[in-house]
């Protein structure tokens, strides 16, 4: 996806990769050659020479093929061979791997969002569940809300199912789990990672 985005000139890969160094752990040299690298990608220019890679840089031709070979080893591009109309065979290179864990940082950060937004969503309603309801909630209440999050209902949802509470004067946790599950029609299924998301952020604000 992000390799799509880059090749259609959605996104500017030379700032996205001096945006991520610090956390793709690349040193300055290896920054340079793969902006070098990006430069010829973006060139379709994709065979390994390091006599053109080094006219792109600062670096000697010696220094570049070093750099360029810890970059094959810290697995931030793959190099293979690739059959030319001809019949011989040439070394290409591809940034396939960089765009990968640039992707698995992104979605890394979207996760850190998510949860944070959740525990948020948690302590929201545990708060409203008790100004509706007029009592502290119990280990049963709680359960019962992990139980909410866990199978995927939204905060929106859990709201409005407050509300119908509210307006029946049915002020408990088992009523409301009744509203809610009389309007689920399709939940994602439930994975044990996500589980145990849930009960660690319960855990951590009760």
């Amino acid at each position: 996806m992000l390799k799509r985005l880059i090749e259609d000139g959605y996104l500017n890969a030379h700032k996205l990769l001096l945006k991520e160094q610090t956390r793709l752990g690349v040193s300055p040299d290896e920054i340079v050659i793969l902006s070098a690298l990006i430069t010829l990608l973006e060139k379709k220019k994709l065979n390994v020479s390091m006599q053109a890679l080094a006219k792109l840089t600062n670096l000697n031709t010696q220094r570049t093929g070093e750099v360029f070979n810890h970059l094959i080893e810290t697995n931030l591009v793959h190099t293979e061979l690739e059959l030319k109309s001809d019949g011989k065979e040439k070394e290409v290179f591809s940034l396939d791997p960089l765009f990968t864990k640039i992707e698995e940082l992104f979605k890394a950060d979207i996760q850190i969002v998510n949860q944070s937004k959740q525990e948020k969503d948690i302590q929201l309603i545990i708060q409203q569940i008790e100004e509706t309801f007029k009592k502290s909630v119990t280990p049963f209440d709680l359960e019962m809300i992990k139980e909410w999050f866990i199978e995927g209902f939204t905060k929106e949802e859990m709201d409005k199912a407050l509300e119908t509470c509210r307006n029946h004067n049915r002020k408990t946790t088992n009523y409301m789990d009744r509203v809610l599950r009389s309007k689920d029609e399709f939940k994602e299924e439930i994975n044990e990672s996500k589980k145990e998301t849930i009960h660690k952020l319960i855990r951590g604000i009760r």
